[in-house]
């Protein structure tokens, strides 16, 4: 039982921190690879940019199972910035572009699989605890997976 709550407070964790461990996988994995490391961390300053500037754009609170409570949350300013708002996700934004951009750089598919792994762990962990609902997840997803290509394809 308790081998069981460790497990699931493990991937919960994996899911929320995702985006930081493909980071710091990423430039691990491109070390050898100059021009490329470059176009990676320009590409994810940029791709964190991008997520912010379509928050404040589209405006669509988190998911709450209580509005009433989402609504207290904010107007007491529980959540800050771009922060109280969820379309697109930027934990499968991130996933989303790391994904892309390594998959392609690499072409290996146990790298693939890995970063596709942490990627699904952290959407499931996003809409778990009511970060953000489906839509809001795959919409994050499409966008970082479509700016990781862009990214790549600029530095290629």
């Amino acid at each position: 039982m308790f081998a069981d709550l460790n497990i699931t407070l493990f991937l919960d964790y994996l899911g929320l921190i995702a985006p930081l461990v493909l980071l710091l996988v990423s430039i691990f994995l491109l070390q050898n690879k100059a021009k490329y490391l470059q176009v990676y961390i320009i590409g994810f300053l940029l791709n964190n940019v991008l997520n912010a500037i379509l928050k404040y754009a589209i405006k669509e609170p988190r998911p709450s199972k209580d509005s009433r409570i989402l609504e207290i949350s904010i107007a007491n300013q529980k959540r800050h910035g771009f922060d109280c708002y969820s379309m697109p996700s930027g934990h499968a934004q991130n996933c989303g572009y790391n994904l892309a951009f390594i998959t392609l750089v690499l072409n290996n598919p146990l790298i693939t699989g890995l970063y596709l792994v942490i990627t699904s762990i952290s959407l499931y962990q996003r809409h778990k605890y009511f970060n953000h609902t489906i839509l809001q997840l795959i919409v994050g997803l499409i966008v970082g997976l479509i700016f990781g290509y862009l990214a790549y394809d600029v530095g290629n």
